[in-house]
């Protein structure tokens, strides 16, 4: 068997392992995130405010722009080829929901900030946020799936891309990044905000700080620095063409987007940790508005 024999065979075996990865890995990681979204959505405790409903969508948005995609991409790699060109169509929906979800994080972090810091500001606002958010994302839907425009997936490629082959889509990605950058920075400082409101309460009035309110710091730095890291290196930086660093890229996209919410919730929350292996809807656990959180 010659040299090009042996790449070949090595192809078509990472081909198979990424493929199987990419499908086990969603199908293992969306159950987890989508009981969250269950508890939040079913617990009249939770529902009832608005910082729970905008979380409801955002692990919507999360599950089911992300999901879809990257199941079909790993069909496509174990197939060679994309059945029904549904990869490529289910696929656009990922930067879409990432836009979203980053203006849907902005509206979370100007709920906290008006709640916890006891600002007054009129509830069209957050309904506006919240409308601009969904409309940001579908609009970015619409202008990939258009003739000049293309995300996509290919057997050969083993991480989505802009397709080089259309003419405007490194204008796109280029200043579509800093709109989606704008946001997340916006995020980081309404929470630094508050965080240094909540330690400038203890300064004056001599109280400690609870650990519900280091809770917000950490959460925000943490989500922030995973998700702004990834969309900074993925836009802006030229990037290694291995396969393997394709593969570990794609990995890092799934796992930032699927687990990291959900591994935040069972680290910093005890009480939603405990929800989630509660499956009887009369619990009496109490419920913090997560100003303990966001």
């Amino acid at each position: 068997m010659d040299v090009l024999q042996v790449d070949d065979l090595t192809m078509v075996h990472f081909k198979l392992i990424a493929g199987i990865i990419y499908i086990v890995l969603c199908l293992f990681f969306v159950p987890i995130y989508l009981r969250f979204v269950y508890i939040f959505l079913t617990r009249s405790k939770y529902r009832s405010l608005e910082c729970y409903r905008i979380m409801i969508q955002m692990g919507i948005v999360q599950c089911f722009t992300m999901a879809p995609g990257f199941i079909f991409f790993g069909v496509v790699l174990l197939l060679d080829y994309d059945p029904l060109g549904l990869a490529n169509v289910f696929i656009v929906l990922y930067p879409g929901g990432l836009r979203t979800e980053a203006v849907l994080g902005l509206a979370l972090a100007l709920n906290r900030l008006i709640i916890i810091c006891g600002l007054k500001c009129s509830s069209k606002l957050h309904w506006i946020l919240i409308a601009f958010a969904w409309m940001f994302g579908l609009t970015y839907v619409i202008i990939l799936l258009t003739p000049h425009f293309g995300y996509t997936v290919s057997p050969g490629e083993f991480m989505p891309k802009y397709d080089p082959s259309k003419g405007y889509n490194r204008s796109l990605q280029y200043y579509g990044s800093y709109i989606y950058g704008t946001p997340m920075v916006l995020t980081l400082l309404i929470y630094i905000y508050i965080f240094a409101y909540l330690l400038k309460l203890r300064l004056v009035h001599n109280s400690k700080v609870r650990s519900q309110e280091r809770t917000i710091f950490i959460y925000a730095v943490t989500k922030f620095m995973v998700e702004f890291s990834l969309a900074a290196m993925f836009n802006h930086y030229r990037l290694p063409t291995t396969r393997t660093f394709h593969f570990a890229m794609t990995v890092g996209l799934i796992v930032s987007t699927l687990l990291l919410t959900p591994a935040l919730y069972f680290v910093l929350y005890k009480n939603l940790r405990k929800e989630f292996f509660r499956f009887k809807k009369d619990s009496t656990l109490p419920v913090r508005s997560i100003s303990s959180a966001l």
